[in-house]
C-alpha cells in the first residue's frame, strides 16, 4: 500500500462532486465503443506536464516515485480530465539497455521543465542488433529506472484507480517495435538505415526489437492488468516512414498490436509527427479501438477542419478518433485559439465517429496552464 495514494483518497473519495451523468471511466469506455456518452471525454496527454505543474523539477522526480505520483494525482484532482496518464520519460525506456555506471553519458535531465534528453545508445547497426541479439536489456533490467521508478509509480495510480472505484481509469503504455527501434539508434540513423542498408539486416534487427517487445507485454500483463488496467496506450514510432518501408517493415507494429489487442480492453494506437495517409489507413485497419492522431502530412493540401473530416471518415464504424489542440497550439496559442482547435475537430469528427479531445503527443511541459483548461472547457462545453 502507498501513503501517498491513501492520502489521495482520503481527500478525494466521496468528496468531490461528479462531472456529467457518467463517470469519468464510465464516459472513456463509451468513447471507445463508439456509444453515446454525456460529455464529450478530455484526456490530454499530460505525462511530462503534470511534474511542473504539481510544483516539482523534473530534477526532484526523477528517482523520486512518491512524488512522481503524487504530481499525476495533484494534477487530475485539479483539472478532473477523464483519465490520469502515468509519467514516462525516455530513461523509463532504454535504461535496461545500459550498463548502470554508463547511464549518465547518455540520459541529461537539464532543467525543472525540460524533456529528458538522451544520446543514442549506438551509431551503428550491427551494435544494434548485438544489444537486442545478447538480451542485455534482460542483464540490466533489475537494476533499471523501469524496474525502481516506472512499475511502482504504475503501481500506484492503479492502486488509486481501483480506491476511488474505477470511476477514472489510469491510461498506461509501452513503445511499438518501430518507436523501440528508433529511439535505441536515434530517429536520423533509423531512417537512413531503412533506405542504405541491406533489407534483410534490417529486418532482423526489427524481428529481435519485435520479440522484446511482445516480451514487454508479458510483463504488463503480469504486473499491470492483473492490478486493474484496461486503458492502453502503444507509442508509435514509423512517424517517417514512406510507403515502401510502411510495407517493408509494417509486420512489426501490426504483430505488437495484434497481441496487446488481446490483452488490454481499451488499447488504442499514438501516432504522432505529420501522418502519411498510408500510415492512417493502415492503422484504421488495426484491432485497436482508438487512434490518437496528429497533423496531416506536408503535401497535404488540407485546412486542420478538413484533415480531422477526413481521418474520421477512415476511422467511421471502426475507430474512436482522438485529437485537438496540436501540441504546439497547446504550448503556444491563446486559449481562444484552443478552444477554436478542439471545437472544430469534433464538428468534424463526430458525424461519423466517436471523438476523445487529446491532442496529438504530450503536453509540453512549458505549455501554459489556462491553455490546457481551455480544452478540457472546450470539451465540457461542447454540445453532444
Amino acid at each position: 500500500m502507498s501513503e501517498i495514494v491513501d492520502s489521495w483518497v482520503e481527500r478525494l473519495k466521496g468528496k468531490i462532486e461528479p462531472i456529467g451523468s457518467m463517470s469519468h471511466w464510465e464516459r472513456m469506455a463509451a468513447a471507445f465503443e463508439r456509444k453515446p456518452v454525456d460529455l464529450i471525454p478530455v484526456a490530454p496527454e499530460l505525462d511530462y506536464w503534470q511534474i511542473t505543474y504539481a510544483g516539482y523539477g523534473h530534477d526532484e522526480t526523477f528517482n523520486d516515485v512518491d512524488k512522481t505520483t503524487d504530481s499525476c494525482l495533484k494534477t487530475w484532482a485539479d483539472l478532473r480530465t477523464d483519465a490520469i496518464w502515468i509519467y514516462v520519460d525516455i530513461g523509463h525506456q532504454l535504461d535496461s539497455m545500459v550498463p548502470p555506471e554508463e547511464r549518465d553519458k547518455y540520459f541529461q535531465v537539464r532543467g525543472k521543465k525540460d524533456y529528458v534528453l538522451f544520446h543514442p545508445l549506438t551509431n551503428s547497426l550491427d551494435e544494434a542488433i548485438a544489444l537486442f541479439e545478447d538480451k542485455v536489456y534482460t542483464r540490466y533490467m533489475d537494476s533499471s529506472r523501469a524496474a525502481s521508478h516506472f512499475t511502482p509509480h504504475i503501481l500506484q495510480l492503479l492502486e488509486f484507480q481501483e480506491k476511488m472505484d474505477r470511476t477514472v481509469p489510469v491510461i498506461v503504455g509501452c513503445a511499438t517495435p518501430s518507436n523501440h527501434a528508433e529511439a535505441v539508434v536515434g530517429v536520423e540513423n533509423f531512417v537512413k538505415w531503412l533506405i542504405t542498408e541491406d533489407k534483410a539486416k534490417m529486418k532482423h534487427y526489427m524481428d529481435l526489437v519485435t520479440e522484446e517487445r511482445l516480451g514487454a507485454l508479458d510483463f504488463y500483463n503480469e504486473f499491470f492488468i492483473n492490478n486493474g488496467a484496461e486503458f492502453f496506450c502503444m507509442w508509435g514510432g514509423a512517424r517517417t516512414w514512406g510507403p515502401r518501408q510502411l510495407d517493408e517493415f509494417g509486420y512489426a507494429d501490426r504483430a505488437f498490436v495484434d497481441k496487446a489487442c488481446k490483452l488490454f480492453k481499451y488499447p488504442f494506437m499514438h501516432h504522432c509527427g505529420k501522418n502519411l495517409p498510408q500510415a492512417m489507413e493502415i492503422i484504421a485497419d488495426m484491432p485497436c479501438k482508438a487512434v490518437q492522431y496528429d497533423e496531416p502530412y506536408y503535401s497535404m493540401d488540407q485546412d486542420w477542419r478538413k484533415w480531422c473530416e477526413t481521418a474520421a471518415k477512415w476511422f467511421e464504424g471502426k475507430k474512436c478518433a482522438m485529437n485537438a489542440p496540436t501540441t504546439q497550439k497547446a504550448c503556444f496559442a491563446k486559449p481562444d485559439e484552443i478552444k477554436r482547435m478542439v471545437n472544430d475537430f469534433l464538428e468534424a469528427t463526430v458525424p461519423y465517429t466517436s471523438a476523445v479531445v487529446m491532442p496529438g503527443c504530450e503536453i509540453d511541459s512549458y505549455a501554459p496552464v489556462e491553455n490546457v483548461k481551455a480544452m478540457i472547457d472546450a470539451a465540457r462545453e461542447f454540445n453532444v
